[in-house]
C-alpha cells in the first residue's frame, strides 16, 4: 500500500515537472512576432487618396472586361514543300536506285496555336486576329468561367489582320466598345490576353504613338503602346481608362520574339468597319480613286509652301476613272481626304480604302499654289488595272543643243523617249558629275518637264531658266517617268 502511494506521489511530481518544462518551452519558442502594418510616411500623403482611386479604376476594369476576354486554341494543318523531292524523284536517280528512295513533294504538318479574342455581342460574335485563325481546321474558344465552345470564322481581312468569329451561345458577357479616333498619346491603356498560355493576363501602360504605319503591309494605322504584349496576346483587347475597348492587340516590335517595350493594336474603329462589311457583304470592299501617287520630299514641300508632312503628288490619273471624272489632274498635290491630313502614300491609301465603293468623298488638292476641293465618287478597287490613255499629240520638233546646269548635262528628249514616258515635251538628263548637288537627286535618262514654277519644254527653256535663276538656292524638279510625274528637290 505504501509503495502504491509513493508511486502515485512520484507520478504527480513528474507530471508537474514536465508540464512546467513544456510551458516554459512554449513561452520560449512560440513568442508572437509584432509586424508593422502601416507606412506612416506614405499614408500621411494627401495624394494617396487619388492613387487609391486610380487603383480602384484598374481593378474595376479587370472585373468588368476579363469575363469578355476569351482564350482561343487553334488546330490546323500546314503544307510544307519537301526540298529533296525533285532530287530523289529525278528519273536519272531512280534509274540507278529504284523507287526505294522516292519521296512525296509535300508534307502535312499538324499545328497548334493560341491567341486571344474579345466578345462583342451577347449572342457570340468575337473579334480576334486573322493571323491567329488563318490556317485553322478547328477553333476552340474558352471563357473565363471554363466553358468551351467551337467557333467558326464568319470572315477575315488580311489587310487589317482582323477576324470575326462566332460561337453558339447566349447571354454572354460583352466588352464596351470605345472610339479609337479619340485616342491620344499619353492615354492610360490596359492589355488583356493569354500570353504564353497564361490565361487572362492583365498588363498596363500608356499610348506611346498613334497612326503608326509601315509595320506590316495593309490598310493600317496602329495604336502603339508600352503595355506588355507577348505571343498569345494577339486578338485580345486594348482598353482605355473608361473600360472601353479601343484596339485589338496584334503585333510587337521585337528581335527576340518576346516583348521589348513596344506593341501595336489595330484601332477598334477599323475592326468595326471590317465587321460591318463582313456581315453585310460577306467580304471587304474598298474604294478606288484611280490615281498613282508619289511622296514629296521636304525641300519640295518648302518650295511649294506646304506644311511639314503635308501632301502627296498625283503622278498619273486613270482616264475616265473616279479622280479623272471629278477633275483631279496629273501634278495636283493631294493634301486632305474627308478633312483628314494626307502626308504619305500610305495615308492616302488608308483614307480612301476605308471608304466603300460608291461613297462620295471630299479631296483637297493644291494646283498652281491654289487650294481646291473635289467631290469624288469612288468605284470598286479593281484586281488589275489595265488602261491606255488617249493618243498623245505630236510634240514640237526639239531644239538642238546640250546645256550644263549644277554639274549635270541636259539635252532635248527624243520623241521615242517622250512617248515611252507619256509626256509631250521635256529635257533628258544625259550625265551627272559625282560632285554635283544633283548626283543623289537625279539620274541619267530621266525626263525633266519643269523646274520650280517654270515649264521646261526644251533646252532653250532650260537655258532661259538658268540665266534667270542662277542665284536661286532651291530647285524643285518635276520629273516624268513611265507615265507618272513626281518631284525631287535640292537646297544648296
Amino acid at each position: 500500500m505504501k509503495v502504491k502511494i509513493k508511486f502515485i506521489i512520484l507520478s504527480i511530481v513528474v507530471a508537474i515537472f514536465f508540464g512546467s518544462f513544456i510551458a516554459c518551452k512554449g513561452n520560449l519558442f512560440s513568442k508572437n512576432l509584432e509586424y508593422e502594418t502601416k507606412n506612416k510616411m506614405v499614408e500621411s500623403m494627401p495624394e494617396l487618396d487619388t492613387a487609391l482611386k486610380l487603383q480602384n479604376v484598374y481593378r474595376n476594369i479587370a472585373r468588368s472586361i476579363m469575363p469578355a476576354v476569351v482564350n482561343i486554341q487553334v488546330e490546323g494543318e500546314q503544307i510544307i514543300r519537301n526540298p529533296y523531292s525533285d532530287f530523289f524523284n529525278d528519273p536519272f536517280f531512280r534509274r540507278f536506285f529504284g523507287d526505294e528512295f522516292s519521296q512525296p513533294r509535300e508534307f502535312r504538318r499538324r499545328i497548334q496555336a493560341t491567341g486571344s479574342g474579345i466578345i462583342i455581342t451577347k449572342d457570340g460574335y468575337i473579334f480576334s486576329n486573322h493571323h491567329v485563325v488563318k490556317e485553322a481546321k478547328k477553333i476552340y474558344v474558352f471563357l473565363s468561367d471554363n466553358r468551351r465552345f467551337e467557333a467558326k470564322v464568319v470572315g477575315a481581312d488580311p489587310e487589317t489582320d482582323i477576324a470575326l468569329l462566332k460561337i453558339d451561345a447566349d447571354n454572354l458577357p460583352v466588352a464596351p466598345i470605345g472610339n479609337s479616333d479619340e485616342v491620344e498619346v499619353g492615354d492610360f491603356v490596359v492589355a488583356i490576353g493569354n500570353p504564353f498560355n497564361l490565361s487572362w493576363t492583365y498588363t498596363t501602360g500608356i499610348v506611346s504613338a498613334i497612326g503608326r504605319k509601315g509595320m506590316v503591309s495593309g490598310f493600317q494605322k496602329f495604336i502603339q503602346t508600352d503595355a506588355a504584349v507577348n505571343p498569345g496576346n494577339s486578338g485580345g483587347p486594348l482598353v482605355n481608362i473608361k473600360g472601353q475597348v479601343i484596339g485589338i492587340n496584334t503585333a510587337i516590335q521585337s528581335q527576340t520574339g518576346g516583348y521589348q517595350g513596344i506593341s501595336f493594336a489595330v484601332p477598334i474603329n477599323i475592326a468595326k468597319n471590317v465587321a460591318r462589311q463582313l456581315l453585310t457583304h460577306g467580304s471587304i470592299e474598298r474604294g478606288f480613286l484611280g490615281i498613282n501617287i508619289m511622296p514629296i520630299d521636304d525641300v519640295t514641300r518648302k518650295a511649294l509652301g506646304l506644311d511639314n508632312n503635308e501632301g502627296v503628288m498625283v503622278a498619273n490619273v486613270e482616264p475616265k476613272g473616279p479622280a479623272d471624272r471629278a477633275g483631279i489632274k496629273k501634278g495636283d498635290i493631294i493634301t486632305k481626304i474627308e478633312g483628314k491630313k494626307v502626308g504619305t502614300p500610305e495615308d492616302l491609301m488608308y483614307e480612301v480604302g476605308n471608304n466603300a465603293p460608291g461613297s462620295v468623298i471630299k479631296v483637297e488638292v493644291i494646283r498652281n499654289k491654289k487650294r481646291m476641293e473635289f467631290s469624288v465618287k469612288l468605284k470598286e478597287r479593281p484586281s488589275q488595272v489595265a488602261s491606255k490613255g488617249k493618243e498623245e499629240e505630236k510634240p514640237e520638233a526639239p531644239q538642238k543643243g546640250v546645256i550644263e546646269f549644277l554639274g549635270a548635262r541636259f539635252s532635248n528628249a527624243p520623241k521615242e523617249l517622250l512617248d515611252e514616258n507619256s509626256v509631250e515635251f521635256g529635257v533628258v538628263v544625259e550625265s551627272i558629275k559625282e560632285d554635283s548637288p544633283l548626283y543623289d537627286v537625279l539620274e541619267p535618262g530621266l525626263i525633266i518637264v519643269g523646274i520650280n514654277d517654270s515649264e521646261i519644254r526644251n533646252v532653250n527653256d532650260l537655258r532661259a531658266f538658268v540665266e534667270k535663276n542662277k542665284n536661286e538656292r532651291r530647285f524643285v524638279f518635276l520629273i516624268a517617268r513611265k507615265g507618272m510625274l513626281f518631284y525631287r528637290g535640292i537646297e544648296r
